[in-house]
């Protein structure tokens, strides 16, 4: 008797479960060693399989960052829903995006730390793929800008140069203290918790909002 056919929710699931594998792949071991017959291994698949769903890693890898990001949108979705004031709002922002990368350190690190990669070839990768994961970063970025414009009313009036300064400083940061958590590079300061505890969490987006006012403040 012939096999049924997967129906379009199992496909989904499928791909899903693939890329959900493959983000924490290509995280710890980079895009470069990730090896389909290894990943298939750990799905308990064959490699044939899974590229009857992303014919190559170029695929995979895109595909897999673009599914990072619209996780990653729904949190913020489910954010605005939440009608906080500006002030408020920019910390449950920055919390969420911390708890996001301890929840989906895979899809965290391929989103924002993404390896270089050559895509230039058209053969490689479905190119609506690739430009869709470019709108959903610039939107996300865009999302940030807004939401400190909001919380620091004296970063309206600065220059856009000088706006996209202060929220690099400000996510940059962020990222510096999920890394520092995530590759557990400073043992004796982290006290040998695995996750950030909220208390650090909440000082340090704190610190960070104060630190932003005084310089939007300080360029006027």
């Amino acid at each position: 008797m012939p096999k049924k056919p997967f129906t379009p929710e199992e496909i989904a699931a499928q791909r899903e479960r693939i890329m959900d594998s493959a983000s924490h792949v290509m995280a710890d071991v980079g895009f470069h060693h990730l090896s389909m017959r290894k990943l298939a291994s750990q799905l308990g698949m064959t490699a044939s399989n899974i590229y009857n769903y992303f014919p190559n890693k170029e695929t995979l890898f895109v595909h897999t960052r673009r599914r990072g990001f619209e996780l990653a949108f729904l949190d913020i979705n489910s954010q605005m829903a939440e009608h906080l004031d500006p002030r408020s709002a920019l910390f449950n922002f920055a919390g969420h995006l911390i708890q996001f990368a301890q929840r989906f350190p895979g899809y965290y690190q391929l989103m924002f730390q993404p390896p270089r990669l050559s895509l230039s070839d058209p053969e490689l990768v479905d190119r609506d793929v690739l430009q869709q994961v470019d709108r959903l970063a610039e939107e996300w970025q865009s999302h940030l800008l807004t939401m400190l414009a909001d919380a620091v009313p004296a970063l309206a009036s600065a220059s856009e140069t000088r706006q996209k300064q202060l929220a690099l400083f400000f996510v940059s940061s962020l990222h510096g203290l999920i890394d520092t958590y995530y590759y557990k590079a400073l043992p004796k300061l982290l006290s040998g918790v695995d996750l950030i505890p909220d208390d650090i969490v909440e000082t340090h987006i704190e610190w960070l909002l104060n630190s932003l006012e005084r310089q939007a403040e300080h360029t006027h």
